[in-house]
């Protein structure tokens, strides 16, 4: 279970850019068989760079220059992530587009998880909810979708009362996921029914 956390929202531009490097990132990863390695770390190095102010004001400002904010990467990640990912994090330095780093790790991820079986669910609520609780709606979730679900917890005290989950574009609320869940099962009963009538009207015509 992640921890409980605010939720980046980033806009659309952002958002196909994010698209476009990470799928450039997730091939390279994917051919050098280190991509679990590489969304990790660009994970943590977009983490770091947003928790620190000086830094992504210095590698987003279109007044320094790119041999700048290249000595600078090397100096705060260089021998602490994989070289490729230090080359790669020029590349987005040299275009100009560190204010995407947030949305390319999110892209990264969601593509990784994808290839993996696994889908990220976002959780929030106005307060903090059990594990146990949070437990259940994954393994509903994993049911309902045949995945693997990694859920992060948000908290948002606009909400009002109750909890809603995001998946991608599309947003549940509490009792949605119940009903999902419960047109899987009559869903399944069904066409078990189905079948268990066609090998029935099979053996009495054999």
């Amino acid at each position: 279970m992640e921890n409980t956390k605010h939720l980046t929202v980033f806009d659309s531009d952002q958002q196909q850019l994010g698209n476009v490097y990470a799928k450039a990132l997730v091939g390279v990863g994917k051919e050098s068989g280190i991509l679990d390695r590489l969304v990790e770390e660009l994970g943590a190095v977009a983490g770091v760079v947003q928790s620190v102010p000086g830094l992504q004001a210095a590698l987003e400002s279109p007044r320094i220059a790119f041999g700048e904010k290249s000595q600078l990467l090397e100096k705060a990640f260089g021998g602490k992530v994989e070289k490729v990912l230090i080359d790669f994090l020029k590349v987005v330095g040299s275009k100009g587009r560190f204010d995407c780093l947030g949305a390319i790790a999110a892209s990264a991820r969601s593509m990784q998880d994808e290839m993996s079986g696994r889908v990220q669910a976002v959780l929030t609520s106005a307060s903090e909810i059990d594990d146990s609780v949070k437990n259940k709606i994954a393994e509903q979730l994993a049911k309902v979708l045949g995945k693997t679900v990694s859920l992060e917890s948000v908290i948002d005290p606009a909400i009002l009362g109750g909890m809603v989950v995001r998946i991608g574009d599309t947003v549940y609320d509490g009792s949605v996921v119940n009903q999902l869940a419960r047109i899987r099962v009559r869903a399944v009963k069904s066409a078990s029914d189905a079948i268990r009538e066609k090998l029935d009207r099979f053996a009495t015509s054999s």
